[in-house]
């Protein structure tokens, strides 16, 4: 692996965002050395970049050659977004996964994407690695190409998925569905829920650490990394209001069908976790609860500190 300044060196694409965010601490906290990207929301000390224009991407990483170059992007083109506007899925999941990709190659980086459930039917759940894709969205067929692209274009390639991903982040910007929950408790809005779109419920934080490891072990090709809890995000939903005390009247569960959403949704999803669990030997995938219990401490430490100042 090429190295900055004789230390292991990562390139994080996307470091403003809710798994970027953690992707910097838990590979500085593993001593490497770590730059991070943003595009529409800076953080200190991270480098603007749009993914989107090839160029602009080839020089930056020709000039960081890291060691890694890992693509957490959390673009904007949702899935419903994506199904209005399928150029937007190409340009915004695919095009710029490319020109990342095409970047490490050039320089000889290692790469790591990260992808979702979404690349399957949601017909057939958990899935294994070695399941067939089937892809029932333009965005999942963005992400299933962008994995395949990898693969092929940078041997070595490490793809990671996973599913239903929250933590603490209001640095972020970006609103996942745990801190959406906390906002619509605090409004007493009432939300309807999908009971039937089923998947693994991961903590950022968890996802992160399993993430170095395996890069730091040098794993490559599929894995399937998420939290160890699969339910519906109705039962997710129920589950953070009766860890937090709020107000489960405000959450009803409906059918996907009923939310009249545009973008497909893999229904019966998740994954089968025993590759990733055999490959990590210092990290334990968390559960549900313990992914709470996580939060709930990291939320009491944040408003300790602003009390103290």
């Amino acid at each position: 692996m090429a190295s900055e300044g004789g230390r292991r060196s990562v390139c994080i694409v996307g470091g403003s965002g809710q798994i970027g965010e953690r992707l910097i601490r838990a590979f500085a906290a593993r001593g490497w050395s770590v730059v991070a990207t943003h595009c529409r929301t800076p953080r200190p000390g991270t480098l603007p970049l749009d993914a989107c224009d090839a160029n602009q991407v080839r020089a930056l990483i020709s000039r960081l050659r890291p060691g890694l170059l890992v693509n957490s992007l959390n673009a904007p083109g949702g899935t419903d977004a994506c199904e209005d506007d399928p150029a937007l899925a190409q340009r915004l999941h695919l095009d710029t996964a490319r020109h990342l990709i095409d970047a490490a190659a050039e320089v000889g980086s290692r790469f790591v994407q990260i992808s979702t459930d979404y690349v399957f039917d949601g017909r057939g759940g958990p899935y294994r690695e070695d399941a067939v894709p089937a892809p029932l969205s333009q965005l999942g067929r963005a992400k299933l190409e962008a994995e395949r692209y990898a693969l092929a274009r940078a041997p070595g390639s490490l793809v990671l998925r996973t599913s239903f991903v929250f933590s603490w982040a209001p640095q972020t910007g970006t609103k996942n569905f745990v801190m959406q929950r906390f906002d619509q408790d605090r409004r007493g809005e009432a939300i309807r829920v999908p009971n039937d779109q089923v998947g693994n419920v991961t903590y950022a934080p968890n996802f992160a650490e399993a993430l170095v490891e395996l890069v730091e072990a040098g794993a490559s090709g599929i894995y399937h990394v998420a939290g160890t809890t699969r339910c519906s995000k109705y039962e997710w939903a129920l589950r953070v209001a009766e860890f937090f005390g709020m107000d489960r009247r405000l959450i009803h569960g409906v059918s996907t069908a009923e939310l009249n959403q545009r973008g497909p949704r893999p229904r019966e999803s998740g994954f089968r976790l025993e590759k990733a669990q055999a490959a990590l030997k210092r990290t334990r995938l968390m559960s549900l609860d313990e992914g709470l219990a996580d939060l709930e401490e990291e939320m009491a430490l944040v408003q300790g500190a602003r009390q103290t100042r």
